[in-house]
C-alpha cells in the first residue's frame, strides 16, 4: 500500500461500463520517510468516499483490481483506506 492526499476529484461522464458510479480521485503521493509531497499525481478510483484533503492509503498495479472482486473492474489505482494518523519511529 501506498500512502497519499487526495488534491482532486474528476467527474466522467462518458467511460468504460465497468466504471459506472465509480468515483474518481486525483492523488499525490507522499513520501512516507521524509513527509514530502511528490510533484506527481494518480488519478484512483475510490472505493472509501475520500474527499479532498485527505491522507488515503492506495494500491497500485494489478492489485488495484482486487478491491472489487469478484466484479471485474478497469484501473491501475484504487483508494483503499483514509488514514486517520501516521506515527514512524525517527531514526537517530
Amino acid at each position: 500500500m501506498y500512502y497519499g492526499k487526495v488534491i482532486g476529484n474528476i467527474v466522467s461522464t462518458i467511460k468504460v461500463k465497468n466504471l459506472d458510479g465509480q468515483k474518481i480521485q486525483i492523488v499525490r503521493p507522499i513520501d512516507m520517510e521524509t513527509g514530502e509531497p511528490s510533484e506527481d499525481f494518480i488519478v484512483a478510483l475510490d472505493i472509501t468516499s475520500s474527499g479532498i484533503g485527505d491522507y488515503v492509503g492506495y494500491e497500485d498495479g494489478k492489485e488495484a483490481a482486487w478491491a472489487f472482486e469478484p466484479k471485474e473492474v478497469v484501473t491501475d489505482a484504487t483508494i483503499v483506506a483514509i488514514i486517520d494518523k501516521v506515527n514512524i519511529e525517527k531514526r537517530k
